[in-house]
């Protein structure tokens, strides 16, 4: 009866505000899960792009409300778009279920999809052997791994869409709704190449901003790395004569990923930039030792 009274109320809450849940789509993004879902715990308004061979990229699925299971809920997804399994991408379930431990369960997924559970984390029992769930957001991962695709790739890049297409609860095997409001149902992407035209060979007029503010820099230069350095031909390797401007002399080597850097890996210096509208490149560095760090954006533009 209790339950009964205070759906009634809640009722008369939204009606006071309009019939309808949300006044608009933005609205409907940050709204709060209601009722018993599972869903992504973001929402894709346009695809999110990703380059290939890029980190793996991990999409929350929540269960934020306690469903009363003690099996727990099975969530099954599949794959939309014209990416290829197993030629563009790869992926896996990563299910956290024990509140205690730091222990997952990997589920790899196939062609057709995959799936995983998630459990409630914390119940308890009355002396009466009476069960009642704590409401806490409970959680799984879907990790996608783009791949890189040897020759020629399509034009804009694959659509890669990971659908969520079914829930059920194990106790009873009645149905779950996934997605909330008709949206984090599906995360959007595009595996976009990483197969560009990358010709940075030249002396750069520099210029570095630090937190004193924006100088002029000694010119810097920037040389093709020996191709048996970068065997597969999938990014641009460079020898780069100074990042650190007139702050000390630094040579360091950049990747170019079709006009987007980042440094190889290194214990202290930490890269990343792109090339601007006007063909400017903008590096971002970082140096941290442990004890001293210092931050930095070299401008390079082409002589």
């Amino acid at each position: 009866m209790k339950k009964i009274i205070k759906i009634g109320i809640t009722c008369l809450s939204i009606s006071l505000f309009g019939c309808e849940p949300y006044d608009t789509y933005k609205d409907e993004l940050s709204v709060e899960f209601n009722g018993s879902a599972v869903a992504f715990s973001t929402a894709t308004t346009s695809p999110d792009s990703v380059k290939e061979n890029s980190v793996p990229i991990s999409l929350t699925v929540e269960m934020p409300y306690a469903i009363q299971t003690s099996r727990g809920v099975q969530v099954n997804y599949e794959f939309g778009g014209d990416a290829t399994f197993g030629t563009d991408f790869t992926a896996k379930a990563i299910e956290s279920n024990n509140p205690n431990s730091q222990d997952v369960v990997e589920k790899f997924a196939d062609a057709s999809g995959g799936s995983f559970i998630i459990k409630n984390k914390e119940k308890s029992e009355d002396a009466d052997g009476e069960q009642s769930y704590t409401n806490v957001k409970n959680t799984a991962t879907i990790e996608v791994s783009p791949l890189v695709v040897y020759g020629v790739d399509k034009t804009g890049g694959k659509v890669l869409d990971v659908i969520l297409t079914s829930a059920t609860n194990l106790d009873d095997n009645s149905d779950v709704t996934v997605g909330q409001g008709g949206i984090k149902g599906t995360y959007n992407m595009v595996l976009e190449d990483i197969h560009c035209p990358t010709s940075l060979d030249g002396t750069y007029s520099a210029t570095i901003e630090t937190e004193e503010g924006l100088e002029a820099a000694p010119d810097v230069i920037i040389t093709t790395v020996d191709s048996l350095a970068n065997p597969d031909n999938i990014w641009g390797l460079y020898d780069i004569s100074n990042i650190a401007g007139d702050i000390q002399d630094i040579p360091f080597q950049i990747i170019d990923q079709c006009g987007e850097f980042l440094g190889p890996s290194d214990s202290y210096i930490t890269i990343s930039g792109d090339t601007n509208e006007a063909g400017r490149i903008e590096l971002d560095v970082m140096f941290s030792d442990g004890t001293t760090t210092r931050q930095w954006i070299l401008y390079l533009t082409k002589q």
